[in-house]
């Protein structure tokens, strides 16, 4: 079937885009994958010993804090460098 002018396809301007998923689903998607995915090495760690655990913590805290812009990465440190300082007082013996 030719086109004619009064059977013209819509502007692409006027289509919105068809996406398969929400990009808010697919956000959620990967935070539940990443939260799956270092529970799982947590707790093969905490099988190991507590020191294997810390390690993975540590590992994880410093990911996340790599992923945040400066300002808030900074304040982030500074509560990081404050809770262990906590922890370090509370048991310290």
């Amino acid at each position: 079937m030719e086109e004619t002018p009064l059977q013209q396809k819509p502007s692409p301007w006027d289509v919105p885009p068809q996406r398969q998923k929400k990009l808010r689903q697919r956000r959620a998607e990967k935070l539940a994958r990443r939260a799956q995915y270092w529970g799982e090495r947590l707790s093969a760690a905490r099988e190991i010993g507590p020191e294997a655990a810390a390690a993975v913590t540590f590992d994880r805290a410093r990911g996340e804090l790599d992923r945040l812009p400066d300002g808030p990465r900074e304040r982030a440190f500074e509560a990081l460098i404050l809770a262990v300082e906590q922890v370090r007082e509370k048991h310290a013996q």
